[in-house]
């Protein structure tokens, strides 16, 4: 858990000090041939793979304690340090941008993977979010420098629309988790 929260802390920090610094992909849609991703929505698809790895366990359950309660809590702990670290690294002068988006997206990214270990197990729960990046950044232009709602992830903006898809996201996996948690019981 030690190398989870230090990774977390130290890509968020990235994430979030890269500030504008953007990655030029190809886009087929909108106008332009290129579109740019953030670093901000790497860096925590990033976080999201490493932290579902370290901790992806044995399809067993466990005989003594329940491990599907540890896990939801380590996932709940990495956004808890994500919202943290965010929120001092604003106090201290980063780019208010940056770091929402750092946040927005580590949530959509866990949520997706989440709500993805439910039906394709935990050995491909990471493919969704990769895929989803990938279609938000080919397909997710409206206008240039205007993802459409459904694509806030290749986005730095502050705007609301760009985070609901990230509520969605992170409501279906407390209901997908809650479901999974009380259906062993």
């Amino acid at each position: 858990m030690t190398f989870v929260v230090v990774s977390v802390v130290v890509l968020t920090l990235l994430s979030i000090g890269s500030g504008s610094l953007s990655l030029l992909f190809p886009a087929l849609g909108g106008t332009t041939p290129f579109a740019s991703i953030p670093v901000a929505a790497v860096l925590p698809l990033v976080l999201a793979i490493i932290t579902l790895t370290c901790l992806d366990r044995a399809s067993a359950p466990a005989a003594v304690r329940r491990t599907d309660l540890l896990e939801l809590g380590a996932i709940a702990l990495v956004l808890v340090v994500v919202v943290a670290v965010s929120g001092i690294a604003l106090a201290a002068g980063a780019e208010g941008s940056a770091a929402l988006a750092t946040v927005r997206n580590t949530g959509t990214f866990l949520g997706l993977a989440l709500v993805a270990r439910e039906w394709l197990g935990a050995r491909h729960q990471s493919v969704p979010g990769v895929v989803y990046l990938f279609l938000a950044a080919l397909f997710g232009r409206e206008t240039p420098g205007h993802p459409a709602a459904w694509a806030g992830v290749v986005t730095t903006s502050r705007e609301p629309e760009y985070s609901v898809f990230t509520l969605v996201v992170v409501i279906a996996a407390v209901v997908v988790s809650v479901r999974r948690v009380a259906g062993r019981r």
